[in-house]
């Protein structure tokens, strides 16, 4: 057999697509002991709480815990392609398309792979507390926030890997 290709060219050795992303993040989101890896909660109720599961330079994945209320605003994910899975619970998702708010709800056992210049806001809307993993690649090194102001993201700050989280 000869590879069209030499082996660090193909998808999943180096990078990984959308769809290999999500299926890894759900191989990981059927580890019953994830809610367990989660740190202590944190001084500011309300907020999410996360742990970092595994990183390469072309892999990250997280698990995070949504209380009922707790959101990301719209963000990127710094080139990175990525998905998510939810586990417990559901998140609503909401992009912005061509002016237009789209909104998703991924309920548990539900999830979303994405390309490097996806733009989201994910909030969790429900009325439990929902748990969810998330996969990158490459490692997610950066994410610049935006705010939603007539209708368009405007760029309102960029968080970066090892600052804020």
């Amino acid at each position: 057999m000869t590879l069209a290709r030499p082996a660090s060219a193909l998808p999943g050795v180096n990078t990984f697509t959308p769809v290999q992303l999500l299926r890894v993040a759900r191989l990981f989101a059927a580890d019953p002991e994830l809610p367990d890896l989660l740190p202590e909660r944190a001084e500011e109720p309300g907020g999410r709480r996360w742990h970092q599961l595994a990183q390469t330079h072309h892999l990250q994945l997280w698990v995070i815990e949504w209380p009922v209320g707790a959101g990301t605003g719209f963000h990127d994910h710094g080139g990175s392609r990525g998905a998510f899975t939810v586990v417990r619970g559901a998140l609503t998702e909401r992009q912005l398309v061509h002016g237009d708010l789209h909104e998703r709800i991924l309920t548990e056992g539900e999830g979303r792979a994405f390309g490097p210049k996806h733009l989201h806001d994910v909030t969790n809307e429900g009325e439990v507390t929902a748990l969810s993993v998330h996969a990158y690649s490459p490692r997610l090194d950066q994410m610049t926030h935006y705010d939603l102001v007539d209708g368009a993201l405007v760029p309102s700050g960029v968080e970066q890997r090892g600052v804020g989280w």
